[in-house]
């Protein structure tokens, strides 16, 4: 996570987990520049200005190991959460992840897995019927997560994800009922997860510009943009990261801002305080 903060940061050293001498440099020329005592230790000084500058946070569904809450990453500063897929699907986690989550004082996320032979308005009823209120402080905008199917086996999941191919107007009119839907709803501006290689292939000349979006790119260097996106705002940059807590492995993201432009996108006033 050092690691990552600093690259983001246009910081030249290899993102390896090993603490070496590369990073150690990193780190002694990220103190420098920020007047911080330049000694190579990333302290509690020196990650108090990354975590303001580089909000980090995780993605976990009922498919995550377990979390000891008391012991997770105090750099972890946003948890997005899955809540429901397709027409019935609720994510049985979601109640308790959400109540740790506020009560840890950590923003919070939900987002739905969005199946493409099922209505918009069943769905979204589905998403919308999860208790989650998108006004509260500490709260980011809901997430369609678009990307490819899976069903039971392998012949089922090649049919389905044909079907958007066959489909592709249709599959594109989903989309866009289930984000004016949503943000009808929730008076928020739904975000879009999706991976370039899967828009390019399924919705290529489709583009939704007027919704932020959340790109899954597992490289060292920041995701390329496309379909009329001039920018991200979050980037998963890892489907399978080791976070301290976190039992097993984990989906990691970057906010592509800072902790101030964070908390006005959760609804947090200059006046509240996260703990």
């Amino acid at each position: 996570m050092l690691q990552r903060a600093l690259s983001f940061l246009n910081y030249s050293l290899a993102i390896d987990g090993n603490f070496g001498p590369g990073t150690q440099a990193a780190v002694i020329q990220f103190q420098q520049e920020h007047q911080l005592s330049a000694d190579g230790i990333a302290g509690p000084d020196t990650w108090a200005v990354l975590d303001n500058l580089v909000p980090q946070g995780m993605d976990i569904s009922h498919f995550t190991g377990n979390i000891n809450w008391g012991q997770l990453s105090p750099h972890i500063q946003f948890i997005y959460c899955k809540a429901s897929q397709g027409a019935g699907f609720k994510d049985p986690t979601l109640s308790s992840n959400m109540a740790t989550i506020r009560q840890q004082g950590l923003i919070f996320g939900a987002y739905h897995f969005l199946t493409f032979q099922d209505s918009a308005a069943v769905q979204m009823q589905n998403f919308l019927s999860c208790g989650i209120d998108f006004t509260a402080p500490g709260t980011l905008p809901p997430v369609l997560d678009i990307e490819w199917q899976v069903g039971s086996n392998d012949g089922q999941t090649q049919a389905m994800n044909q079907y958007i191919l066959n489909n592709k107007t249709a599959c594109a009119q989903l989309i866009h009922d289930c984000l004016t839907q949503l943000s009808s709803a929730t008076g928020r501006t739904p975000i879009i997860y999706t991976a370039k290689s899967f828009w390019t292939e399924y919705f290529g000349g489709v583009a939704f510009p007027d919704y932020p979006l959340w790109v899954p790119s597992y490289q060292s260097n920041p995701p390329g943009l496309f379909a009329s996106w001039q920018q991200y705002t979050f980037w998963q940059y890892s489907g399978s990261g080791a976070v301290t807590g976190v039992a097993g492995q984990v989906d990691q993201d970057l906010f592509n801002g800072n902790k101030d432009t964070l908390n006005t996108l959760a609804l947090i006033s200059s006046s509240e305080k996260q703990v």
